[in-house]
């Protein structure tokens, strides 16, 4: 049995089949452990998991309504590829949500959550050092969900929630590019963090005005630097 699926299997032992092989490939998609426009083979993943065909295509159309998923005809399922207009509906989302966040943060910011801030940018500079895109794109979730964490209120915090699935796929997806990329063809992980380094001191520094503006520009930079790679993105018009 796949070991992945044995740990969820574990963990959650009164939870039926359906559910957790749901739970299973959402996060393989969502991780691009199964990458956008992967034709989903149901045989081979029931056979993996040790458990029946049936269940397997029943948690992929259960899939379908996340948007993750897309029937194929006569074709089966596919994962769905990555979306320009969603992607831009994405990064206008965060703005909104992460600035407004980093407003309210500046007003209260502890020294402890500024400490954090300053650790989590720092552990992201030695990833970046030692070509681990991988932890990079991992810090990079967590320090801007710090923010959204720390400005305490329930709306925003529910509202980020809400995308945040979407966050971690195209941020996983970065991370892909720079492992199979020439590094002349993706987003630069150097900018994103020097954007980081100046939003921490921003919080620091109680600069509202200021933070908001970096968190803008580093969400435009961000998104322009994706949509330039159309070719290497594989993503739909």
């Amino acid at each position: 049995m796949n070991p992945q699926f044995q740990e969820l299997l574990t963990k959650n032992p009164q939870e039926s089949s359906l559910k957790l092989v749901y739970k299973y490939l959402y996060h393989q998609i969502i991780s691009l452990a199964i990458l956008p426009g992967t034709k989903i083979n149901i045989t081979k993943i029931a056979k993996e998991l040790e458990v029946s065909r049936t269940t397997v295509r029943d948690a992929v159309c259960l899939l379908i309504d996340t948007t993750l998923v897309e029937p194929q005809p006569n074709q089966g399922f596919s994962v769905k590829k990555l979306n320009i207009k969603e992607m831009s509906e994405l990064y206008a989302a965060r703005k909104i949500i992460e600035a407004g966040a980093a407003k309210i943060l500046c007003e209260k910011i502890t020294p402890e959550q500024i400490h954090t801030l300053h650790t989590q940018v720092s552990a992201m500079e030695q990833a970046l050092l030692e070509n681990d895109y991988e932890l990079f794109a991992v810090l990079d979730r967590t320090f801007h969900q710090s923010i959204v964490t720390f400005c305490d209120n329930q709306f925003i915090i529910s509202a980020y929630a809400s995308i945040f699935d979407f966050i971690f796929r195209y941020i996983a997806y970065t991370a892909y590019l720079n492992y199979d990329y020439d590094r002349a063809t993706i987003p630069s992980t150097s900018i994103m963090l020097r954007h980081h380094k100046m939003i921490a001191l921003a919080l620091e520094n109680g600069a509202s005005d200021n933070v908001a503006t970096v968190i803008d520009r580093h969400f435009t930079e961000a998104e322009k630097s994706l949509l330039q790679q159309n070719y290497y993105l594989n993503v739909n018009e």
